[in-house]
Formats: structure tokens, sequence, C-alpha cells
């Protein structure tokens, strides 16, 4: 049975370091060190200035909805003849819906006839094992309110059976990783702003699915995304408390934190704690934080997160950047980022040791390759238009198709703004192939 090239996927709530643009990390002063504060033995990266300057092939539409007001918000993948999507569609984005890919082409799927629960759940996640162990993961409601409707499903080859909730589970569906029927690591958590140092217990909580119930596992430390290759090699990634934010704010500001599966229990993994940039300005209240894990093998394992620190203008409060870090096997070593990429996420690794983002590929030698946009798609008329042409892509999820140096892609393409009659949205499964390898 074919494990996803992430052990699963996943589409989260943007964080905040999702909307910048990356800076390249060495001509900041970025630099790694170890959880004592030293620098490892190798810790500058291959490539001190990725170039944008080649090209890496563009985006190919594979899938797009009938339906003109859809976007796609999850992807699972387990094989190129094997695939799902979840999105949302409808004037109020009301309907959650189901698309299946079965070696030929995507398909609606109606999944509410196996669901009767199934209802507007805008937070949703996707991760599977194989074409007959894919789960569903909903919440419906935003961070802050009480009434929470969740729903856990799996796909069993046949059809989608409801699975029981984990008790005493919180508000929000972080992240999910699939290894079997019986064996599935849950994230939950509050998202409510707790301080660092005073987080509730569930923020270091995941849950474990055995095969007939759910068992609450306590993290080290607090974690955000979850993943892994087998189920005896899982990372976790998030923050801890590090240094008290002040004599008179109670709380400690965070730090990057990693964890470990080894099939036997959790353990903290010494993290990259990042420097700020030389432009930042004085002080040291600054945090940071690893919002995303994509391990690729044991000695070969990335993690992206973002850092605040106080910015050079002191009325202009505090500065954040995405931070990039390469895990092989026994140390950390820089990753060098470049500011051609629009964010850090969403994120897949490209089957050969580098990375793929929305617009571009990070090469293992740290180049950067630029991947053009997907085709335009027709508006409203049936024609490209001159309207059509602002249209543009978003994407929600990547993930690498097992065993292949082919990546896929859910998202939008989506034009328009102001009310206009000529607005568009389709939901979309987006492809691409990493050249030369």
């Amino acid at each position: 049975m074919a494990i996803d090239s992430r052990g699963r996927t996943a589409a989260r709530v943007a964080g905040a370091g999702a909307a910048l643009c990356l800076t390249l990390l060495t001509a900041c002063g970025g630099q790694v060190r170890d959880a004592d504060g030293k620098a490892p033995a190798t810790t500058r990266p291959k490539t001190a200035s990725p170039s944008p300057s080649a090209k890496g092939g563009a985006w190919r539409i594979a899938y797009s909805s009938k339906a003109d007001n859809a976007e796609l918000r999850a992807l699972s993948v387990a094989s190129d003849r094997d695939a799902w999507a979840v999105g949302l569609a409808g004037d109020d984005w009301d309907k959650t819906f189901f698309v299946h890919y079965d070696g030929r082409q995507w398909r609606d799927y109606d999944a509410a006839a196996d669901l009767p629960k199934l209802g507007r759940l805008p937070l949703v996640e996707l991760a599977s094992s194989g074409p007959r162990n894919t789960w569903f993961f909903g919440t419906d409601n935003p961070v802050g309110t009480q009434d929470v409707a969740s729903v856990i499903a799996r796909w069993d080859g046949s059809r989608w059976r409801d699975v029981p909730l984990p008790p005493r589970m919180t508000d929000q569906i972080k992240d999910a990783a699939v290894f079997g029927p019986d064996d599935v690591w849950l994230l939950t958590g509050t998202q409510a702003g707790e301080l660092p140092g005073r987080w509730p217990v569930e923020e270091q909580t995941v849950w474990h699915w055995t095969g007939a119930h759910w068992t609450e596992v306590r993290l080290p430390a607090r974690a955000d995304a979850i993943a892994g290759r087998a189920g005896d090699d899982i990372w976790a990634v998030g923050s801890a408390p590090g240094a008290q934010v002040d004599n008179n704010t109670p709380g400690r500001r965070a730090t990057p934190a990693a964890m470990h599966y080894d099939g036997r229990g959790w353990r903290l993994v010494p993290a990259p704690q990042f420097q700020p940039p030389v432009n930042a300005g004085p002080g040291d209240d600054r945090s940071a934080v690893l919002n995303d894990v994509v391990p690729a093998g044991p000695d070969d394992v990335w993690v992206i997160g973002t850092q605040t620190y106080p910015g050079d203008d002191p009325d202009e409060g505090q500065d954040e950047a995405p931070v990039l870090a390469h895990w092989d096997g026994s140390r950390w070593e820089e990753g060098p980022t470049s500011d051609q990429l629009p964010g850090p996420r969403p994120v897949a690794p490209d089957g050969a040791h580098g990375l793929v983002f929305r617009w571009g590929r990070l090469r293992a030698d740290g180049t950067y390759e630029r991947i053009d946009k997907a085709p335009l798609l027709p508006g409203r008329t049936g024609q490209v238009t001159e309207f059509d042409r602002a249209q543009q892509l978003a994407l929600s999820e990547l993930v690498q198709v097992p065993d292949t140096h082919e990546v896929w892609g859910a998202g939008s393409i989506a034009a328009g703004g102001g009310g206009s009659e000529l607005n568009f949205s389709h939901g979309v499964v987006v492809v691409h192939e990493v050249p030369g390898v």
C-alpha cells in the first residue's frame, strides 16, 4: 500500500507568513542554530543567491469545475491513478463537494449520500495511504465560536463511512497523517490566541487512531503540522515557549519546535533557531514558529516557518519573514529562499530532494526555477475576454504523486471583483512535471 509523498495531504487556514514574499535568507543575515544556540558545523546554503532565471515549465490544468462559483481546498493523491479533492461551491459557498480521479478522468462524487451530516465545511483535510484508505476531516466553524460540527470519514474503496470523533475534541482540525486503516494521526487545536507558555494542553495533543478508537497522546511541544513517510517515521513541527516576553507580560515568546516519532514515542529534535535579518530593529522581542514539514526521507526533511522581529521603524511595529531549513539526518542546514516566491505555503517535495511552491521550484542545489502560469480559462461568455485575462491561480494544496517527479495542486482560477456579473471562480487541479530529473 503506497503512502503518499508526505504521509498526508491537507488544506489549512493560511498562517500569518503565507502571504509574505520570501526574501533571500542569506542576504538578510539569517542564520540557523541548534537548540543550545550554537551554529552546527555546516549551516550555509548550498547556493548563496538562488536565481529565478531558469524556467521550470508551466502548470497544466487537469480538472476545472463546471460550476463557476467553486474552489478546491484539499487534495489527496494515493497514486497517479487515484486521487480525491474537496472544495466549496455555491453563491454563498455553502456546499461541500467531492471529486474523484480514477486514472482516466475526474468525476463528481455525491459524498452527501454516504455522509448525511455533511454540510458546509470550510476547514477540510484529506489524507491517504492507498486507494482503499483515504480519510476526510472537516470542521464547519471559524475560530472563536462554540457550536462546532466536525466530520471524520474514511473511504474504503466503495463508499465513505463515518468515523467517530475523538473525545473532548477541540474546535479546529489542524492536520492529519494516514499510514493505514489502523494508523492515523490527527492534530487539533483552538487557535485561540493564547500567549506562548500559557497554551492549553490541547495544543500539545495529537490523537492516534488504532483501528477501533482514538488514543490521546501528549506531544513535547505545540504542533501545527504533522507528516511522515511511514508509521515509524513521523514528524510534527510547531513551537515551544522560549524566553519570557517581559517582566510585565505573562507568557513567553515562541521558539521553533520539531518532534519525531520512531514507532515507540515522540521526542524533541533540536530545532533550528533563526536569527533576525540584519535590517531588524534593536531589541530581543522576537519569536519564530514552524508552520509546515515536508519529509521526503529520514535524511531529507524540510521545515518552513515564520519569524517575527522588531522592524527598522519603531512606529511600524514588528516585521515578519519566512524561514526555511533542511535536515540531513544529523543537522539543520539553512535553506535558500527567493523573493520570487509569493509565500512559503503550500509546498510539496519534488521527488528530487527539492521543493515545489506555487510559482517555482527550489532545486536540491539551491537554484530556483520559475513555474509559469496555467493556460487561461474561458469566462462566463465562453471566450477569453479582456476581463478574463486578469484571472489568477490560487492554490490551497500541493502534493507530490508517490514515486514520481510530478506535483499536483488544488485550488481555484478566478477573475473579477467588485460585484461584476462577469466574475467567476472555478475549482481546479493543476499538474507540474518536474523537468530534467
